[in-house]
């Protein structure tokens, strides 16, 4: 394999590691306690914040080159 497939390989086992219990967790909470328009803000903030993450750990394998 290539770099990029090991930096991308690595990215999706970082952000699945990160992302499945931190928005799964925030998300069946939003879902259990708020409705309507608050839910989806919340539910939205929670998909910007997974994304972020991701860019972050991206950001950080160009950097460590």
């Amino acid at each position: 394999m290539g770099e990029l497939s090991d930096r991308l390989l690595l990215l999706v086992v970082a952000g699945t590691g990160l992302t499945v219990p931190l928005a799964g967790w925030g998300g069946g909470l939003a879902e259990a306690t708020v409705g309507g328009t608050a839910e989806s803000v919340v539910l939205s903030v929670l998909a910007l914040l997974s994304v972020a993450t991701l860019v972050g750990i991206q950001l950080e394998f160009d950097r460590v080159d």
